[in-house]
């Protein structure tokens, strides 16, 4: 099989300066902290880690015991030079079979959809394998209620899937998790305030626009719980061993 040079894509979004790195750690705190262990020691592994942003996260948090894997040698000698451990693996699934009953907690930030829909399961389950008993993955994947799913999803060359909410707990579930929680918080939203304020008008203009879009689901699909799921650009999950 031909092979590609990822960073193709992945510098095109993400700068290579430290500041830049550490604003994405900075925006990253807030979804992590809610999830995490509250052992500081605990052992945790970041999936498909790329630039290690993610893990500086975890860094400026107080986690000490963490670390990376990839699959992308440029990723990883990037993350490695920031100052983290990353393994490097042709085989995602098999690394981490062979690593069962290790990690207190697993981060698959966008990585589920790089994988092909056929192997998604395994994956999954053999992060289930990889955990200790009460673990958890947290992930995000690209949500298919967007807007913009299209576009989200074909953006990256090396996107296979996107999800629903009902896909995406199908994986989660069939990978052995019971324990699901697929976070709906951020659907239609509350209507902005102090509409005064020019800084609340893109607020407004994004609130309107999906509510239209809830329109568009209910006169399509009305049988369904429209006002739990989200419109995110990336749906949000935590899965518990």
């Amino acid at each position: 099989m031909t092979q590609f040079d990822y960073s193709i894509y992945y510098s095109r979004f993400h700068d290579d300066s430290e500041e830049y790195a550490e604003s994405m750690a900075k925006s990253m705190e807030m979804s992590l902290r809610k999830c995490l262990p509250d052992d500081t020691k605990a052992r945790i592994l970041d999936i498909g880690c790329g630039y290690g942003f993610a893990l500086r996260a975890l860094r400026n948090l107080g986690y000490q015991n963490i670390e990376g894997l990839e699959i992308s040698s440029a990723q990883a000698d990037r993350a490695t030079r920031a100052g983290f451990l990353v393994g490097l693996t042709e085989d995602t699934i098999r690394w981490l079979n062979a690593h069962s009953n290790e990690f207190d907690h697993v981060i698959l930030f966008d990585v589920l959809e790089h994988v092909p829909v056929g192997s998604q399961i395994d994956l999954i389950a053999a992060i289930h394998t990889s955990l200790r008993r009460g673990g958890a993955v947290q992930l995000t994947v690209p949500n298919a209620n967007a807007i913009l799913a299209a576009r989200w999803l074909h953006n990256d060359y090396t996107h296979h899937s996107s999800f629903t909410e009902h896909s995406l707990y199908f994986v989660l579930k069939n990978g052995g998790f019971d324990r699901i929680e697929i976070d709906a918080e951020k659907g239609l939203g509350r209507f902005p305030r102090r509409l005064w304020r020019r800084s609340a008008w893109p607020a407004v203009r994004k609130w309107l626009v999906r509510w239209c879009w809830l329109q568009v689901h209910k006169a399509e699909i009305p049988w369904e719980k429209l006002d739990e799921i989200s419109f995110e650009l990336n749906h949000k999950a935590v899965a518990t061993k």
